[in-house]
């Protein structure tokens, strides 16, 4: 579990205190195998946070140790050894939380960026094949392998694409064998075919990716949004950037009854106005006072499955409508595809320079570049180009920090490019905070142990008792 802070690389690990903390065991006499204990704890925690009945076997298999029964009668003890570990876990991470990210989450201008990473524990599926959290094959794959052509060199081409490891990769070829075969070739044939290949690999992206996730499984965005409307209320509302297209925030915050600014107004006919993002919501009080709701603004950089195009909504040309829930998932009217979000293409840049898009854009440029800004980065791959240019502007302006939550750690093979020099410059920047692996990088364990707990007591409580004590002579 590494991470760099203010130029400096640290890593959390345990030790035999741990070891014997989480198993409540006494092995003074056992130094060498709690030594082993040790070493199998650093190398393989993110297995025991998964499924610590398997690791328990591997101790017990491996190392031959000799716990006591109760211990290894698992599901009479699961609660217990789960509650010693996580308990233990948050004493690891407390630096992190209390240190280092308390100070940013009580920052002037508070930013989010959510990526796909964030709906994978909902039921999404990793963008990258090689980082996927199914067994299961993308639906894309069969797509492929059953495209019917009697044009073999086509055929052979698209059979192919099913080596590529992401979906835009294969859309992006996609795009380009159509534009072959219909400017060049002058196939429309073909062409037709190539489109209705796009159209349905499209819809299985859609289904596999975005369709699949269960909102009733949103606990993780649940706690997140109360971790950052915990806030002091005194400080300007939070802002989430997402490039998701699905709508596990919007829902969670509803259950939640926190008031989402979307952009959108109206009631029966919902049209974008990028000047909602500046108003307030707030109540009065019987005594003059006013006291502001807990809210959110929201921009959805790539569109959303809530969007429709609509050309009579101008300038923007969208209006947004209330999705239908079957079994706890999205289901579309009957099989239109979402017509107003960025299809995974690695071409985005030109597609965001489209309206509603663009504005949106623009609204994120305007809003991470104001004085005294944190952004935190997290379930995102570093692989769209126009984001980036962005992130790279805001780095320019000084009082801006950057919280990296990377899944991939700084030697993983496959790390993006761009995520790379982030890794690189956070050793010479201090603004730039990198946290990295398969825990603190991963949105489950950002949420759980990373950011920080809400304060149970107001100042103003704890004043209060304070000066209670001081009263009563108790101090």
């Amino acid at each position: 579990m590494k991470f760099i802070y203010n130029q400096t690389q640290d890593s959390i690990e345990f030790n035999q205190n741990d070891i014997r903390s989480i198993f409540n065991l006494d092995l003074e006499n056992e130094k060498n195998k709690v030594e082993k204990l040790v070493n199998q704890l650093n190398e393989n925690i993110y297995l025991y946070l998964e499924k610590p009945e398997e690791f328990i076997k591997k101790y017990k298999e491996e190392l031959d140790i000799d716990i006591k029964e109760e211990i290894l009668n698992f599901k009479s003890n699961e609660l217990i050894l789960i509650n010693n570990l996580d308990n233990t876990m948050k004493e690891k991470t407390k630096k992190i939380r209390e240190d280092i990210l308390s100070k940013f989450l009580m920052i002037d201008n508070l930013c989010i960026l959510m990526g796909n990473g964030c709906s994978i524990y909902a039921g999404s599926r990793a963008t990258n094949n090689r980082q996927n959290n199914r067994q299961d094959e993308p639906s894309y794959k069969k797509v492929l392998s059953n495209f019917n052509t009697s044009n073999k060199k086509l055929k052979e081409i698209v059979n192919k694409l099913q080596q590529l490891d992401r979906p835009e990769q294969i859309l992006d070829k996609l795009y380009e064998i159509l534009s072959y075969y219909s400017n060049i070739i002058e196939d429309s044939k073909l062409s037709k075919k190539i489109e209705n290949l796009i159209l349905e690999f499209k819809k299985v992206f859609i289904k596999d990716y975005v369709l699949d996730i269960d909102y009733s499984s949103n606990f993780l965005h649940k706690l997140f949004l109360k971790r950052l409307i915990s806030r002091n209320q005194k400080l300007p509302r939070v802002n989430i950037f997402t490039l998701n297209y699905d709508l596990l925030i919007e829902k969670s915050a509803e259950e939640l009854e926190i008031f989402v600014n979307n952009g959108f107004l109206g009631f029966q006919k919902r049209i974008f106005s990028p000047s909602i993002y500046y108003t307030d919501v707030h109540l009065n009080h019987s005594d003059g006072s006013k006291s502001y709701t807990k809210s959110i603004n929201l921009y959805k950089l790539h569109g959303s499955l809530s969007w429709v195009l609509d050309e009579e909504k101008t300038p923007y040309g969208i209006t947004e409508i209330q999705c239908k829930f079957k079994n706890n998932k999205i289901e579309l009217e009957g099989d239109k595809l979402p017509n107003c979000i960025i299809y995974p293409v690695q071409t985005k840049k030109k597609y965001s320079l489209d309206l509603p898009y663009s504005e949106m854009f623009r609204q994120f440029v305007e809003v991470i570049n104001r004085p005294n800004t944190a952004l935190f980065i997290m379930g995102y791959s570093f692989l769209d180009e126009h984001v980036n240019d962005i992130i790279t502007n805001a780095l320019a302006n000084p009082n801006f920090n950057l919280v990296v939550f990377s899944y991939q750690d700084e030697t993983d093979e496959n790390i993006a490019p761009y995520l790379k020099k982030l890794f690189d410059v956070s050793k010479e920047d201090s603004r730039i905070t990198v946290l990295s692996g398969k825990i603190l990088g991963n949105f489950k364990y950002i949420v759980k142990y990373l950011i920080p707990y809400p304060q149970n007591d107001s100042i103003e409580k704890v004043i209060y008792q304070t000066l209670k004590k001081i009263k009563d002579g108790a101090l």
